[in-house]
């Protein structure tokens, strides 16, 4: 395969897999990782540069849904007319390899996240022809269990046992609601099944559920009081499944919902829950999807993230009393709680819609996450500063954390990265003057990792905050919340939630994957907007965060080595974050210490072929160390976009 521009097309069975993430190795040049884009269902194109010739080239494939044997590639050797032709055509991205092509897709990537909203524009037929995004999705990348059902019977006699589910089903008293519970319970392809309900009529309502298509020898009929929590336990005390399914009132299943589940639990059989995405349907027609994150024990403390369905052992809902009535109408949210306490590795999400539920309130109930306390002493917290020069962002910086900050013990360590002039010296010798300031002088070539290194090592605090000179405070617990956070055996990297001046969000939190290395969750959102499924409301989990403001614990930081100083500019905290959660901590965004941050929402006009070349370097570093993880990030859903910031759903 000599030097050239290259078309790389991969199709699937149309029963094939749900979605694909492929890793395109090249040999004697190391890995390109890429994720293909997508022309139609399970139908991949993309184009890409070889800067020197090959002798092999190996395609791994990693999916969901049945893994079969592809028709036949193409690849073919394109030349660079007949790239621009197909990417004029289809809107399909670029892929090139070391040396310039790294330094083009780098700079773009750089151009791209300086736009407002976007990281890349939107392409595909729905951009192209006005079809809904939900509805291009659904045409994309759906299944149809009811096409697809001799591949289902297939799946289904893989299962050597067959274990009862008992669902539990809270009605609507309309005929609708009863047509839909019934046709989504008969039309299930796993067989072993027990539909229970509660009914103050019983002959009338089994003789309308009967006439609806269930069968009689599967119904179960309990009477209980109207309130969910006790109607839920009488339910559960007549059920006889290994598993219970409460399936909330107004939700369906679709076709293939107990087999994924009933799969699921067969290749994982310590699991205690398992739950998968849904989607649900507003009185104007329009669809709300839901498609969750994989396990994440923070956000479920605020708000139920879980949803519809979740799959529980009957013995272990017994075991912890069932729904408490006392917890009223969170009694959903209550047990769940109490079931994932001490369960976490037990946990499961199927990345699957499988259920169709009811329109989603305005506002998703959000409640109070648990009081977090500071340890008695508190800790005493290192702010880490660098900066040269800039002596009036600075000075903000510097007087809004000592004029507003709420915490005692902490101290300022200001990095002085070679400032020179007369304004910056001036400012230095007023902050001097001040205990709980030290200023530490580096004049050497710029190096952000090794500024804040040399300042962890200088540094007298058990936390370390890494704060950029163009912060501001606002209010005066921004600490105290990080700090709580921080200190807890579990915790990784913190982060704020960061503003732009104008009130928009700059930062809540990272998603890997976004653009091909890193992106800023939500950026360009109002400040006030809830977020995808109240993320922007609650503490959660997220796979990195920005160094603009972080606390972590020093024995964490020191125990994965800093910072990594080849990384001198671009990238470093997003690859702290994720070593850190490597060796098994978890990281944090919170919403409640909120501060801004005057980095400029269109900065990219002083890029120059030196620092695009330089952030090219760091893209490709990241990209090589991190490849396989920047395809998955577990906080994010594989559903969703990762050209853009604002959780829209993939199309390609």
């Amino acid at each position: 395969m000599p030097a050239d521009w290259y078309q790389f097309e991969l199709k699937f069975p149309p029963e094939g897999l749900v979605h694909v993430v492929a890793r395109l190795s090249l040999a004697g040049e190391g890995v390109l990782w890429l994720r293909l884009p997508v022309l139609a269902r399970n139908h991949f194109l993309a184009h890409f540069r070889l800067e020197q010739a090959l002798e092999s080239l190996t395609l791994m494939v990693t999916g969901s849904g049945r893994l079969t044997a592809p028709d036949p590639c193409r690849f073919e050797r394109v030349g660079l007319r007949g790239q621009l032709v197909a990417a004029a055509r289809r809107g399909v991205d670029i892929f090139r390899r070391d040396g310039f092509g790294v330094v083009a897709s780098a700079t773009s990537y750089l151009w791209r996240v300086t736009r407002p909203g976007s990281i890349a524009l939107a392409r595909g037929s729905a951009a192209q022809t006005g079809e809904a995004p939900y509805d291009a999705w659904i045409r994309i990348f759906d299944e149809a269990p009811e096409r697809d059902r001799a591949r289902h019977a297939e799946r289904l006699a893989t299962l050597s046992r067959r274990p009862l589910i008992s669902i539990l089903a809270l009605l609507t008293p309309e005929p609708s609601g009863l047509d839909q519970l019934a046709g989504s319970v008969s039309g299930q392809i796993y067989p072993e099944w027990e539909l229970i309900v509660r009914a103050d009529q019983h002959g009338e309502l089994a003789a309308q559920l009967v006439a609806r298509g269930i069968d009689r020898a599967r119904l179960r009929l309990v009477n209980a009081d109207a309130n969910a929590a006790d109607s839920l336990n009488a339910m559960l005390a007549a059920a006889q499944g290994e598993y219970v399914l409460p399936l909330a009132a107004g939700a369906t299943l679709r076709a293939h919902a107990l087999l994924d589940l009933a799969l699921t639990a067969a290749q994982l059989p310590d699991a205690q829950l398992i739950y998968s995405d849904e989607d649900c349907k507003d009185a104007s027609g329009r669809h709300h999807w839901r498609f969750k994150p994989a396990w994440s024990p923070t956000l479920l403390e605020s708000t139920d993230y879980l949803g519809n369905p979740t799959l529980m052992r009957r013995a272990t809902v017994r075991e912890l009393g069932g729904w408490s009535s006392a917890a009223g109408a969170a009694c959903r949210h209550d047990l769940l709680l109490r079931l994932t306490r001490d369960a976490a590795p037990d946990i499961v999400h199927l990345a699957k819609l499988l259920v169709h539920s009811v329109e989603p309130p305005a506002s998703p109930p959000v409640r109070a996450a648990p009081a977090r306390v500071l340890p008695n002493p508190a800790p005493r917290v290192s702010l880490i500063v660098p900066t040269r020069d800039g002596a009036e962002v600075l000075a903000t910086c510097i007087r809004s954390i000592r004029a507003r900050t709420k915490y005692d013990d902490y101290e300022i360590i200001i990095v002085d990265n070679g400032s020179v002039q007369q304004r910056t010296h001036e400012l230095f010798a007023e902050l001097r003057a001040d205990p709980a300031i030290r200023i530490l002088a580096r004049p050497e070539p710029f190096n952000f990792s090794r500024l804040n290194n040399a300042a962890a090592r200088e540094a007298t605090g058990t936390i370390l905050g890494l704060i950029n000179n163009d912060i501001e405070v606002t209010h005066g617990e921004w600490l105290r919340e990080m700090v709580a956070l921080a200190a807890c055996p579990a915790t990784g990297c913190v982060g704020a939630k960061l503003l732009y001046p104008d009130g928009r969000i700059q930062h809540a939190g990272v998603v890997v994957g976004l653009g091909g290395v890193a992106g800023h969750a939500h950026r360009f959102a109002r400040a006030d907007d809830p977020g995808y499924l109240e993320r922007l409301r609650c503490v959660h989990e997220v796979s990195a965060v920005t160094a603009a403001c972080l606390l972590i614990r020093r024995e964490v930081f020191d125990s994965v080595g800093g910072l990594d100083e080849e990384l001198t500019v671009a990238f470093n905290d997003v690859d702290l974050c994720l070593r850190v959660r490597e060796a098994g901590y978890r990281n944090l965004w919170t919403p409640f210490a909120d501060l801004i941050h005057h980095e400029s929402a269109s900065r990219g006009s002083d890029i120059t072929p030196a620092k695009a070349r330089r952030f090219a370097q760091e893209y490709a570093a990241m990209q090589r160390r991190w490849g396989a993880a920047l395809l998955n990030d577990p906080y994010y859903s594989p559903h969703l976009t990762y050209d853009r910031e604002e959780f829209s759903l993939r199309l390609r």
